[in-house]
């Protein structure tokens, strides 16, 4: 892989992971949330989340396209219903008293990434504009996959970091970061449907 594609991907794959999307928006509000300690099971469920998209994406570009066209059709519109149901749920939300709500679960994370038909896009464009021509065999698009999935965990990560340097400023003024992170999460879920999968958002 030359030195000057390399760059691109890379740079591709920075806009793309750090830039506002459903699993940063939903990992900044749980840390700012909940803390570290009871919304780190759902960021680990976003990136275990990631890790299975990648897999269904390399999988189905090797040699079984024809089954997830026709999937990323249902999961378009399954994946915008749950981002307002939670873009809601976030607005409607308030700082916990007394530990009255249950912590963010493993399950709700890869839910999520499950059905962000964005990353499946994201992926596709990766594997087809700069992997694949690139890596031959399968275990070797394993192998950068699992490496994109690191680089997007990162991603999330700091967006969760930026939530825990939040917390504080959360507990004074909750409804309007509520308000911009469920707006954000609105937009997501409008561009799915609208809009054409470039520059892609995790």
């Amino acid at each position: 892989m030359a030195s000057s594609f390399l760059w691109d991907m890379l740079g591709y794959m920075t806009v793309s992971a750090y830039t506002p999307g459903p699993g940063n928006i939903l990992s900044m509000n749980t840390t700012t949330r909940y803390g570290w300690k009871k919304g780190r099971r759902l960021i680990l469920g976003i990136c275990c989340g990631y890790l299975c998209d990648q897999f269904i994406c390399t999988m189905a570009l090797y040699g079984l396209s024809h089954i997830l066209e026709p999937a990323l059709d249902v999961l378009k519109y399954v994946g915008t219903g749950y981002m307002i149901w939670l873009a809601i749920h976030m607005m409607r939300s308030r700082p916990l008293e007394g530990g009255q709500e249950k912590p963010p679960t493993f399950r709700a994370g890869f839910f999520l990434q499950l059905v962000n038909v964005k990353i499946y896009f994201y992926m596709m464009t990766l594997l087809t504009a700069y992997l694949m021509p690139n890596i031959k065999s399968l275990p070797g698009l394993f192998a950068a996959g699992l490496g994109v999935v690191a680089f997007g965990s990162v991603a999330c990560l700091a967006w969760a970091a930026a939530g825990l340097r939040l917390h504080n400023a959360y507990l004074k003024h909750y409804k309007v970061v509520n308000l911009v992170l469920g707006l954000f999460l609105l937009y997501c879920a409008w561009n799915i449907i609208t809009n054409p999968y470039n520059g892609i958002q995790l």
